[in-house]
Parts: structure tokens; C-alpha cells; sequence
């Protein structure tokens, strides 16, 4: 079976993990930080959907509906879609934010990709939707770090 994952760069964010976590189930204002998932509807109830606005780099906007397959306060949340089948497409996507003491946690998210698409998907977004999440981490980093030097 084809497969792939696309993967962010580890970030280091001086900020505690409950408020790295609280800052990505704060979807409402995500349009203030956040440039790669613009907007989010969801309810983060698990199986419920989620319909993501994204801003894919060198590729535009676009809406992605996708599912909630796993919310695990504070340190996991992960959404995934199936096309058709798994055999034709199957996407896991989860954040992750580790604890690395009191003030400072890593914040990473990976995309595992399968299914007969997958070598199509990977050669159409693969490297934007690698420069997305890291514009997103990034971004996330700023976004915690600000929110704690401001308390």
C-alpha cells in the first residue's frame, strides 16, 4: 500500500502546555494567529465532523472536511478523512503538544497518508501542506508565548 507522512518541525514554545493546548481548542480565534487552518467548525466530540478553511501555500485556499478521530487533553488531537474507502485514501492528522516542564513544552503534528491516491497527494500538497503546519507551529509558538508574557 502507498503511504506517506508529512510532519512539522518540533517546536519549543516557552508557554505551559495547557495554554499551548487551550490555544488550539480556541477555534474561534484561530483567524487571529493562525495562517494555515484560517477557520475551524467543529465540536471536538469524538466521530463529529470538522470542516477546515485552510490556506495551503502555493496552492490557495481550500475546504477540507474531515472527522474528529481523537481528543486527549492536554497533549493529543488528532482529525482524519477516508475517501471512498481506506483503500483509496486515508488520512490521520495529529497534534502534539509534550510537556517539557512547568513553562515549556514541544509542539509537533504529523499527517499519516495511505491509500491508492496517496503518491497523487503527496505530489500535488505534500511539500504545502509541510510549509503549512510549520507556518501554523510557528505561528502557534508566537501566539503562546505573547498570550504568557502578557499575563
Amino acid at each position: 500500500m502507498h503511504e506517506f507522512t508529512v510532519y512539522s518541525d518540533r517546536v519549543e514554545i516557552n508557554a505551559p502546555q495547557q495554554t499551548v493546548w487551550d490555544i488550539l481548542l480556541d477555534i474561534d480565534r484561530y483567524p487571529q494567529w493562525n495562517p494555515f487552518t484560517e477557520k475551524v467548525v467543529t465540536s471536538f466530540e469524538m466521530g463529529s465532523p470538522v470542516e477546515l478553511h485552510v490556506n495551503l501555500p502555493r496552492r490557495g485556499k481550500r475546504l477540507q472536511r474531515e472527522f474528529i478521530t481523537g481528543v486527549h487533553a492536554p497533549y493529543k488531537l488528532g482529525w482524519g478523512m477516508n475517501m471512498l474507502h481506506d483503500r483509496v485514501l486515508k488520512a490521520r492528522r495529529w497534534q502534539t503538544i509534550e510537556a517539557l516542564g512547568p513553562n515549556r513544552c514541544c509542539y509537533h503534528t504529523e499527517d499519516h497518508i495511505c491509500g491508492l491516491l496517496s503518491p497523487l497527494v503527496r505530489w500535488l500538497f505534500g511539500q504545502s501542506m509541510e510549509d503549512g503546519f510549520n507556518n501554523m507551529a510557528y505561528a502557534l509558538k508566537q501566539r503562546a508565548e505573547t498570550e504568557v508574557s502578557h499575563a
